[in-house]
């Protein structure tokens, strides 16, 4: 990385990370940003199959009332997958839960499949094709070195290492509640992620990041789950579920 790289990774963390960790800043007043490339679609059918996919993963029953969409993340999720938007996870076992579900629910497609032979009806859904390139931000070689720095989590410094190329990608967030809010900050700069997942579980900070992120006015299509609900295997189970609705786009 260069110095002039460098220094302006220096003024962003500055801005971005202003004691975020346990206070949310209240959110700017900026022009909106037009939306209407993502109102083509008010799916509440693919919306329901989000839904299901959360809760079968949870065992928890309040996805079906209690998940948030908004500005129709599932129009922005299949434009993101048609356009080969880059993918961002906060952390590795995010990648796991991501592959092993896209194999469990291939397997489970190919059982419904063969029962469907007997029955000379088409399958009711494709299988999900070769999973696309996902980076995982904290385990960028300067992560380590950034976090230690500027004290924040390896998460946080690998989304503010990635800032110039998380624009127009899909962000998943599992685990860390401060990387998630410094991607809300970065949207409020105009640094927009195509779509936000945010799904870090438990009390506290993670709780106030999710109501961050659901409350701002971002104008960045969004999924999350408020509460101290969510979790990887939730985050996992929901970006799988986009992967299968853009393929039976298709």
């Amino acid at each position: 990385m260069s110095d002039e790289e460098h220094k302006s990774t220096d003024i962003s963390i500055g801005d971005i990370y202003d004691n975020l960790s346990t206070v949310p800043v209240p959110p700017r007043k900026d022009k909106p940003r037009k939306t209407e490339e993502f109102k083509e679609i008010e799916d509440t059918v693919n919306e329901n199959r989000i839904r299901v996919s959360c809760i079968e993963v949870s065992g928890d029953i309040e996805y079906k009332s209690a998940l948030i969409f908004k500005l129709h993340p599932v129009t922005a999720g299949i434009k993101a997958f048609k356009y080969k938007s880059q993918i961002f996870t906060d952390v590795p076992l995010l990648d796991v839960a991501i592959a092993s579900r896209v194999l469990e629910e291939n397997l489970k497609l190919d059982r419904i499949k063969d029962a469907e032979v007997f029955k000379n009806a088409e399958p009711v859904s494709k299988r999900i094709g070769v999973a696309p390139e996902i980076i995982c931000v904290s385990e960028h070689p300067k992560a380590a070195e950034f976090a230690q720095k500027y004290n924040i989590s390896l998460a946080a410094a690998g989304f503010m290492i990635y800032k110039d190329t998380i624009k127009n990608s899909i962000v998943i967030i599992g685990k860390d509640a401060s990387a998630l809010l410094g991607v809300c900050r970065l949207a409020e700069r105009g640094i927009r992620p195509y779509l936000i997942l945010g799904f870090p579980a438990g009390i506290d900070t993670p709780k106030n990041a999710k109501k961050y992120l659901a409350d701002a006015d971002l104008e960045t299509p969004l999924i999350t789950m408020p509460q101290t609900k969510g979790g990887i295997e939730a985050a996992a189970a929901c970006f799988v579920e986009l992967m299968k609705i853009y393929e039976d786009s298709l």
